[in-house]
């Protein structure tokens, strides 16, 4: 996102005059990036620290809070920017510093051990100044900038309360679920033609068969109803009931894909913790939470990473590597039984 997005100035806007401000664009968009980037490394550093000390079915069942972030600019001039630029636009919109910190924290953290740090929602980032702060770049220092062309401009330091237990209340797929449900009563009562010619076979009649192609290559599974497939599917936040399946790719969520099976019909769905959404072969991008039916014996092909809204993409041409494939098919249970004649016309 940029910095004009963020003070929401449209950039099709004819009847307001544009004034030459890409230097402050550009000068945004470069610390934005760099204190998203020294904010993560102080998190991770810390929870990495902490997390050493607890066994991995606590770390799984817990959750950090993230206490303060302190930011310290390394030197006399981007301190001075820096303040300069949050002042200037303060002037224009008081609560302008909390909106351009809250692009920089992300609101949650996660180690290589999938331990949590959650952010508060009032969470505010601290900018400190420290010794070096107030002193200017020594002649050396400046020559060894020249020669490398950059560098670190800030140091972040990072605390965290806890664990504290998760809470014991029903997953975000639960919940998902519920509302597909409810949903899915009422395409029952008035079904569109569309989905009048989806397969009503109870769940004991169908199976259903999963290919994907991700850095693994390609695989082929049959699972059960009901479903998850992500990466690296959290079975602590999924119900009991619920099967998952683990895709290997670059732009996936952890939660992408629910497959299940209401009132007789199977459906699929991205659930609402979703960040990233899947491309149908026919061009459509699936929405939050919305209900669209799997046909026995059709195959469904789901190119996953793109982005939500995104209406007029075009298919993803990247390598399954990054944008993983998911093939859905509903397919009925063969029976070893007699077949009953069938009258010839």
């Amino acid at each position: 996102m940029k910095f004009k997005q963020w003070l929401g100035i449209s950039q099709n806007e004819s009847k307001v005059t544009t004034f030459k401000s890409s230097a402050t664009d550009a000068f945004a968009d470069s610390i934005a990036l760099e204190l998203k980037g020294v904010s993560t490394e102080a998190v991770k550093q810390v929870l990495e620290a902490r997390e050493t000390k607890y066994m991995k079915a606590v770390l799984d069942e817990s959750y950090f809070v993230l206490d303060s972030l302190v930011i310290t600019p390394r030197d006399r001039e981007i301190a001075q920017k820096l303040e300069e630029f949050l002042t200037t636009h303060e002037a224009v919109d008081t609560h302008f510093r909390k909106k351009f910190f809250e692009q920089v924290i992300q609101r949650e953290y996660r180690s290589s051990r999938g331990s949590l740090v959650r952010v508060p929602a009032e969470f505010e980032v601290t900018v400190q100044l420290g010794q070096d702060s107030l002193e200017s770049l020594s002649a050396e220092e400046g020559f060894q900038v020249n020669l490398k062309g950059r560098r670190i401009s800030f140091f972040a330091e990072a605390s965290l309360t806890g664990p504290l237990k998760r809470e014991n209340t029903q997953s975000p797929m639960a919940k998902a679920m519920a509302q597909v449900a409810s949903s899915a009563s009422m395409h029952r009562a008035t079904p569109s033609p569309s989905a009048s010619n989806y397969s009503q076979a109870p769940h004991a009649a169908s199976q259903l068969e999963v290919v994907l192609e991700d850095k693994r290559g390609l695989t082929n599974h049959v699972v059960d109803f009901p479903m998850v497939i992500g990466r690296e599917v959290a079975t602590s936040g999924i119900a009991q009931n619920v099967n998952t399946l683990n895709v290997q790719s670059t732009y996936v969520s952890r939660n992408q894909i629910v497959v299940c099976e209401l009132l007789g019909d199977a459906y699929y769905f991205v659930p609402e913790s979703a960040s990233l959404s899947c491309q149908r072969s026919d061009g459509v991008v699936l929405e939050k939470l919305k209900l669209y039916p799997l046909a026995k014996n059709e195959t469904v092909e789901l190119r996953c990473g793109v982005e939500f809204n995104d209406s007029d993409a075009s298919p993803l041409q990247g390598s399954y590597a990054d944008f993983a494939l998911i093939q859905l098919r509903l397919q009925g249970i063969s029976h070893d039984k007699t077949p009953r004649p069938r009258a010839v016309p």
